[in-house]
């Protein structure tokens, strides 16, 4: 067994990134490979020697020395630093960890057709070098939510034996314990194990709150379509603030973005303010509102509107007016039906106010967000009584309570809003799994090349 994590979530080209590795092989060896439209490798190393180390508490930092749910103390997780090439593209990258015999023959034969894996590997994105210019779009990857899911591998918590793992959704009922989770262990996009793996989608045997399951199809069709985009995690935002989105033009977000820190929040409605402009391209973004105790560790203290601050500031819309899904149950398609067709969203679409689309794709779920609005007026105009910014057009609507789920209003609203700059959103967390639908994949593209400047992409 091996498994490892990236130190640095987000290091820059020409960098260094420090990967800690545990394994009951004699030996090891990394592969390095971009994650785009496929896996493309880009080096690796020699054999390194193999080294076991236990398993740390969730909330710990697995670097450093710590102690074990029992008391016992615990070894840092061995490290291994490696640099980054200065002519690495910036991007998503996987560590494939390859377990040898201590003979310099490969003793796993890991796949490398997917990212995506229980154990042996670790997901890190590189960032440009400081003196490179910017991409016009910064994609943000959702850290803090694969982290809040992550159950490393799956081992339920054990009190009598003080072990075991746990995430945001299984803590045990001991107020003792705390509460939080770490950053710096296995796991967290790929190389562990989703709290919700059994949770299967129909349409995608990949586990949900991974990354190849919504952001690995979204980063692969930005690549096909010849989009040049930059990548950055949640950490990175919750650290540097307004200032690593100011070089943007957009910031795109899609998938399951679940999880915000209160400097994520500051720094995406400032850079909205001053200009900027977001897409989210996914639903249930911006539900849980999260604390940092220190450098690598947060808990979830409440969900923002609960806080006095409704996530809809940010995002125009909520998971309270939405709903989750779960195909098996409630089998029904949900499609967009299109209101005011003439807005520059669906420019090219051919499509007309009463047309729905994406209703094949199941486009409206698993999870998705809406605004407040009166189902009696036709076109849905938002109330703007939770929180959704007064400037807001829904532009479609997904009505969820045709399918027999929803909370609130049960319906989804995408639709687009500005103050200073614009913000677009989706609203479903399966658009980037949608993106096969011709209309989708065009509004798609409206909204990237209007936001990220005016430029179709090269």
């Amino acid at each position: 067994m091996i498994r490892g994590y990236a130190e640095q979530p987000s290091p820059r080209a020409g960098g260094r990134v420090t990967l800690r590795v545990a394994t009951d092989a004699p030996e090891f060896r990394v592969e390095f490979h971009r994650c785009g439209d496929g896996l493309t490798r880009h080096g690796g190393s020699g054999w390194l020697p193999g080294r076991d180390a236990p398993h740390h508490p969730p909330y710990a930092d697995w670097g450093r020395p710590g102690t074990s749910l029992a008391g016992e103390p615990l070894a840092p997780w061995p490290e291994h630093s490696f640099e980054v090439p200065a002519g690495w593209p910036p991007g998503v990258y996987v560590a494939i960890l390859v377990e040898g015999d201590g003979r310099g023959r490969d003793r796993s034969d890991p796949d490398r057709s997917t990212a995506d894996g229980r154990s042996a590997r670790a997901l890190f994105v590189v960032r440009p070098a400081p003196d490179r210019a910017p991409a016009p779009i910064l994609y943000k990857l959702p850290l803090l939510t694969y982290h809040a899911y992550n159950t490393v591998d799956g081992e339920p918590y054990d009190a009598g034996a003080g072990r075991g793992q746990w995430c945001l959704y299984n803590h045990p009922e001991d107020p003792a314990l705390p509460t939080g989770v770490s950053v710096h262990r296995p796991g967290g996009g790929t190389g562990g194990t989703p709290y919700d793996v059994d949770n299967f989608d129909p349409f995608d045997p990949t586990p949900r709150q991974t990354y190849v399951h919504w952001d690995g199809r979204f980063a692969a069709w930005l690549e096909r379509e010849g989009y040049e985009a930059d990548f950055c995690t949640d950490v990175d935002l919750h650290r540097e603030g307004r200032a690593l989105l100011r070089p943007y033009r957009l910031m795109v977000s899609a998938g399951h973005d679940e999880y915000w820190s209160e400097a994520m929040r500051d720094a995406a409605e400032g850079y909205v303010g001053d200009g900027g402009n977001i897409a989210f391209f996914g639903g249930n973004t911006c539900w849980w509102r999260v604390v940092f105790h220190d450098d690598v560790t947060y808990s979830r203290v409440g969900f923002w509107h609960e806080e006095g601050r409704p996530e809809n500031h940010l995002t125009g819309v909520s998971f309270r007016n939405g709903g989750e899904r779960d195909r098996d149950e409630h089998p029904v398609r949900v499609g967009y039906r299109v209101q005011h067709a003439g807005h520059w969203v669906y420019e090219g679409t051919g499509l007309r106010d009463g047309d729905v689309f994406g209703e094949e794709e199941y486009v409206v779920g698993y999870e998705c967000d809406g605004a407040d609005f009166r189902r009696t007026r036709s076109p849905a105009v938002p109330t703007c009584e939770d929180g959704t910014p007064r400037t807001f057009t829904i532009l479609a609507v997904g009505d969820a309570k045709a399918s027999g789920w929803g909370f609130g209003n049960a319906a989804a609203t995408l639709g687009v809003y500005e103050r200073g700059g614009t913000v677009f959103n989706a609203a479903t967390t399966d658009w980037p799994r949608a993106l096969g639908n011709r209309h989708v994949a065009r509004v798609t593209r409206n909204v990237l090349t209007r936001l990220s400047g005016g430029n179709p992409p090269r």
